[in-house]
This record gives structure tokens, C-alpha cells and sequence, in this order.
């Protein structure tokens, strides 16, 4: 499953990328989200091998998402964006895995970034991959990046919610976790994600407005415990002060807002004590933040 939204010159890359697998798909289905460039052309040479559906109003990620899932006849859905590509072994490896852990309803790969937005990082999601506690887990971060899904769990929890335009893979996660979910990963780095200027993530301050009120939806979900509320109480207002520390960084935040980030919920002393001073002293607050590099 493939969606897009004007990356109509990365398509017949991402495409190609499917048709190398070395387990072939049972479908390909393209979901064009009203893009305004040429996809028709981008998709021309694959027609007789792909499914094209095209929203005629833009959605964004999960009303595109959500169209290919219910345009798709699999039991199991491998996700890619429609400016990325997939190592030649992705899909057999993630079939492999279902095939044998029939207890798993999400299941993932490492990645590789490309493009030139990247940058070299040692972080892998292999070392920071949640075994155990995985309900817990999601409520603090998404650690599912493009993953496959068994295409009935993720409909029965609803889809994804269409009136987020970030984050939607988040929140629905949280749904499927809480109805009893579980996620696998293939350590190896199977996802090829490109960096660069166009992508939605490429603009830190959208970004990160939307991650905060993807945690505040997940607060508001009536399926939490009394332990799952603490741990996205704690969420909510780690991402409320990262939004809020970027805002301060660019001259945006009032001091008003340090107070309601104050009020967010659960915070370290050292956080606490920056918005405290940004309440009072902005401009030193600032200096400090800008100094620590934003944490």
C-alpha cells in the first residue's frame, strides 16, 4: 500500500522498489491524496500491475491511508509513503514474521535514512524496540514506523482518525494496543526513508504542534486505566514542553505559556524551574533553552 501527496518524481522509485521484492505483494494499491503534480504520468508504466484510487479532496496522511486500507483485499498491509523506497527483502521478511507469530497485529523493520536531509545517527530503533510493556510503551512514543498490518485488528479499532493531519499512526496504535494488540520487529533496516525539504517532518513547528495534540487525544481516550493515564499525562507533557521550548527558541511563546505548559502534568525539576523562570524572565529563559539545545 502506497500513499501520496504531491511526490509524484519519488513514485516510480518507491514503486520499483516493490516490484524488486523478493516475496512478490498480492497487490499494490496507490492512494493519490489530490496531489496537484503529475501522478498519473509517475504511475503510468506500473498501471497494469498496480490499483490507483484517487481522493478527490485532500485528506492528508490518514484519510489516504485509510482509503488504501479498505481499497485493499490483504489480510496483511505493508505501509510505504510514496517518497520512500523498501529494501528488496522488506516484504518477506514481515510476511515471514506473521507467519509465524500469528499473536502479532503490527510488525516493523529498522530503517535507513537517504536523501539529502540525512544525517548520520547511531540511533536504531533495534535497541529501543519495546519486547515487554508494549501497551505501556505506546502511549509514550510511536515506535512503529511503516508498519505492516493485519488489515481487520486495525479496522475493528476504527482506522485512522482522519481529522488528525499528524500523527494519525500514533493515536490509532494506542486504539489497537488498548483492544489488545501486540507488535513484532525485524531488526534489520529494510525501510529506506528519504530526507528532504518537501516531506511533512521536514517542518519542525507543524511537527510538532501535531505531536502534541496527538498526546492529547490519547489522554482523552476512555480506554485508559488509571496507570495508562499516568504514563500519557507524562507524555503529553514531555511533547507540550518540547512544542513550547521550540516556540520560546523562535521568539513565539508568550509567558503565559509556560504556565499552562506548568499545568500539563508530570515534568523533571529542571524543566519545571525553565518554565518558572519563563514566567517571570522570557528573554533569560530563552537564552538558557537556546543553550541547552532545547531540552
Amino acid at each position: 500500500m502506497i500513499t501520496a501527496h504531491n511526490v509524484a518524481p519519488y513514485l516510480p522509485a518507491a514503486l520499483e522498489s516493490v516490484f524488486r521484492q523478493t516475496r512478490k505483494p498480492d497487490e499494490v494499491v496507490v492512494c493519490d491524496d489530490a496531489s496537484e503534480d503529475d501522478v498519473a504520468a509517475a504511475v503510468a508504466p506500473y498501471e497494469d500491475r498496480i490499483r490507483l484510487v484517487r481522493r478527490p479532496v485532500q485528506g492528508g496522511e490518514g484519510a489516504a491511508k485509510n482509503t488504501a486500507i479498505q481499497a485493499s483485499r490483504s489480510d496483511l498491509v505493508v505501509i510505504l509513503d510514496g517518497d520512500d523506497e523498501m529494501a528488496p527483502e522488506r516484504v518477506e521478511a514481515l510476511a515471514w514474521l506473521a507467519e509465524r507469530r500469528a499473536d502479532l497485529h503490527l510488525m516493523t523493520t529498522t530503517w535507513e535514512d537517504f536523501g539529502p536531509g540525512a544525517g548520520g545517527s547511531d540511533w536504531s530503533l533495534g535497541d529501543h524496540f519495546p519486547v515487554d510493556g508494549q501497551r505501556a510503551e505506546i502511549l509514550r512514543w510511536n515506535f512503529l514506523p511503516a508498519p505492516a498490518i493485519l488489515r481487520r485488528p486495525f479496522l475493528d479499532a476504527g482506522g485512522f482518525d482522519e481529522a488528525l493531519r499528524y500523527g494519525p499512526d500514533w493515536e490509532c496504535y494506542v486504539r489497537m494496543f488498548l483492544r489488545g494488540a501486540a507488535a513484532g520487529l525485524v531488526p534489520l533496516p529494510l525501510y529506506r526513508y528519504r530526507r528532504w525539504g518537501g516531506q511533512q517532518t521536514a517542518d519542525t513547528r507543524r511537527v510538532l504542534a501535531g505531536r502534541e495534540r496527538v498526546a492529547e487525544m490519547i489522554l482523552a481516550n476512555p480506554g485508559l486505566d488509571e496507570h495508562d493515564r499516568a504514563i500519557a499525562a507524562s507524555s503529553l507533557a514531555d511533547v507540550a514542553f518540547a512544542h513550547w521550548a521550540w516556540r520560546l527558541q523562535h521568539g513565539h511563546a508568550r509567558p503565559a505559556e509556560a504556565r499552562e505548559v506548568l499545568g500539563r502534568g508530570s515534568l523533571s525539576s529542571r524543566r519545571r524551574a525553565v518554565l518558572h523562570l519563563a514566567a517571570r524572565w522570557p528573554s533569560l529563559a530563552r537564552r538558557l533553552v537556546v543553550r541547552q539545545g532545547g531540552g
